[in-house]
């Protein structure tokens, strides 16, 4: 039987809250940036999730200490502040995540045995 893709949808959000503890603004940024192939800046992220700049600057900087995104000088920056592009680097998360879905799943058995 398999699952629909609405049920693997929420139960990657439910890993990624509770594996990494993130919040569901911080998902949320995690999969626009996925989806976008090419990354997204703090404004793109701010705009599409309606949340200041500064909040989406958290959110990024919360997702890159956790390792899921890495972030890249844009070329287009001129002058000022370097703006930054978040991106996801695919075959190097997804390894992480398995990893830290074993670690869980290996932590939640021996509790559960421990009953």
């Amino acid at each position: 039987m398999t699952m629909e893709v609405v049920e693997k949808n929420l139960l990657l959000k439910r890993f990624l809250m509770v594996g990494y503890g993130l919040s569901e603004a911080d998902v949320e940024a995690f999969v626009k940036i996925v989806r976008s192939g090419t990354g997204k800046d703090v404004d793109s992220i701010a705009a599409e999730l309606g949340i200041s700049k500064s909040r989406a600057s958290l959110i990024l900087k919360k997702l890159s200490d956790a390792g899921l995104v890495e972030k890249q000088k844009s070329s287009g920056s001129k002058g000022g502040r370097p703006k930054y592009v978040y991106y996801v680097n695919r075959g190097e998360v997804i390894e992480k995540m398995k990893q830290r879905a074993s670690e869980l799943c290996t932590d939640l058995s021996s509790i559960i045995s421990a009953l």
